[in-house]
């Protein structure tokens, strides 16, 4: 798991600094500074499909800093998997990262879920995709959504 996690960070840090240089010439500009602080939730995957997971993110913004805790939930099993969700945001732009770290879902204590995305940000929508890996979760009801598709409202 250790080397998924330095993959991740990699393709992270790869992301943010293709992301900061793209911005980086852009004349448009949010008109006021945006304030994600706040209670997010929503959906990962496709709307009424069998596989799509429940979001909360319960958020934070400092500087150009979001996090906090995000639990996923699967309507169907109810188990929930809670972990960090981190944000990086330049502009209305925001680079995504969420860990699950083991012996975080009772009663599978090994099951591991890291991802990865990239979203648009408003003060009260967040829009794209996050791309989920799950490690030993077998049992547990969780599992890839059916598509990447991030959609949260505050």
């Amino acid at each position: 798991m250790l080397a998924c996690i330095r993959i991740l960070v990699v393709v992270f840090v790869a992301g943010l600094l293709a992301t900061l240089s793209a911005c980086g010439n852009s004349s448009t500009a949010p008109s006021a500074p945006l304030d994600l602080t706040g209670t997010w939730s929503g959906q990962l995957g496709q709307p009424g499909s069998s596989s799509a997971l429940r979001l909360t993110w319960v958020a934070t913004h400092t500087g150009n800093v979001v996090s906090g805790v995000a639990t996923l939930v699967k309507p169907a099993v109810n188990v929930q998997a809670r972990g960090g969700m981190t944000g990086i945001l330049n502009g209305d732009r925001l680079l995504l990262t969420y860990a699950v770290p083991p012996d975080s879902i009772q009663g599978f204590f090994t099951c591991e879920i890291a991802g990865l995305g990239n979203a648009t940000a408003s003060n009260n929508s967040i829009t794209g995709a996050i791309a989920l890996m799950f490690r030993s979760c077998a049992g547990t009801g969780l599992e890839p959504p059916g598509s990447n598709d991030l959609r949260l409202t505050k």
